[in-house]
């Protein structure tokens, strides 16, 4: 750090060293040319000894210099708080305006993070309150069962699921921005944790003729934040049964262990992902030519179901053949 910071001062005092020799060899010229002209001729000695001393003023000019630009020349590279004092008053203004501006900057800075806080904690605030009118909403379609055709039944019923995982999307989409304070990675068994998902979504499985398969063991664990990952298998199976076709009649869960990995396996018989869309299903609002065709989709879901992963460590990746099926892997780095 220290050489290549004396690299950089020497490049940037180069056109005055070069000046300052040019200005040495005109002098001495001069001089030469005036002792010739009086009929002397200065000695080699005088003229090393008009080189030397000027050189060494110069070096012990450049030194001093650089022990005061020194700071400038080592600290760029490094994260620092503040600018460092300045030797000039060039630097002196430079550093005025760097304060004013790093001022400015940190206070718009406060008030992003003052109104980000506001929005989420908005967010929060009306996602639970929606929740209640839905809860309310499908108690009452429950309760009203016999007495509603059946058709409007299961479309009021789907509707309102599709409206209980929207509000789900919008929440965790919300508190992923604070996941560092919000989630806690536990051991836990498997099997119960995908069956409660399955179990919620036992009238899709009805409605679309599907029918899950579990081939989990109960004594399988993985480490993970049993809030988070029970809203990844949701966008998961949501997915395999949103795109479902009439010829599929099961999703198989299934677990496969290798060395110090455990990994998950949702597959579907279901329509598949083009290949086109494969590179891109994790990003953000994209939903590829079966969002487009077969229904309305956010794009949301499995790019937050990636992020998710991501941040608990586990690897999330989609294989698919497009009207043949797609299966969804989640890779456990179980010690």
């Amino acid at each position: 750090m220290e050489r290549k910071g004396m690299r950089d001062f020497l490049k940037d005092n180069l056109p005055f060293i070069l000046f300052f020799y040019s200005q040495c060899v005109l002098i001495i010229g001069i001089a030469q040319l005036a002792s010739i002209i009086a009929g002397q001729s200065m000695g080699p000695d005088i003229l090393i000894y008009l080189i030397v001393l000027p050189t060494f003023c110069l070096i012990v000019f450049l030194l001093f210099r650089y022990g005061k630009f020194r700071d400038f020349y080592i600290k760029h590279e490094q994260a620092i708080e503040s600018f460092p004092e300045a030797p000039n008053h060039l630097l002196e203004n430079i550093k005025r305006q760097h304060d004013i501006k790093t001022n400015r900057y940190a206070e718009e800075v406060d008030k992003l993070e003052q109104q980000k806080q506001l929005e989420f904690n908005f967010i929060q605030q009306w996602v639970h309150q929606m929740k209640t009118p839905v809860s309310v909403m499908h108690l009452t379609m429950q309760k009203e069962k016999l007495n509603l055709p059946e058709d409007y039944y299961h479309s009021m019923t789907e509707e309102l699921e599709r409206l209980q995982q929207g509000l789900d999307l919008v929440l965790y989409q919300s508190r992923l921005q604070k996941f560092d304070r919000d989630f806690h990675v536990q051991k836990l068994a498997l099997k119960p944790m995908v069956t409660d998902v399955i179990q919620e979504f036992k009238s899709s499985f009805i409605r679309h003729h599907v029918f899950p398969t579990v081939t989990i063991d109960e004594t399988i664990t993985v480490a993970t934040d049993p809030k988070w990952f029970r809203f990844v298998i949701t966008q998961l199976l949501s997915n395999a049964i949103k795109y479902s076709k009439e010829s599929s009649d099961k999703i198989y869960f299934t677990v496969m262990e290798k060395a110090k990995t455990l990994t998950l396996e949702i597959r579907d018989t279901g329509h598949g992902i083009p290949t086109q869309d494969l590179n891109r299903v994790f990003d953000p609002f994209f939903t590829g030519l079966n969002g487009r065709t077969f229904r309305e989709s956010t794009g949301m879901g499995l790019y937050l179901s990636k992020q998710i992963c991501d941040a608990l460590g586990h690897d999330l990746e989609i294989t698919s053949v497009q009207d043949k099926g797609t299966a969804v892997t989640i890779t456990f780095q179980n010690p």
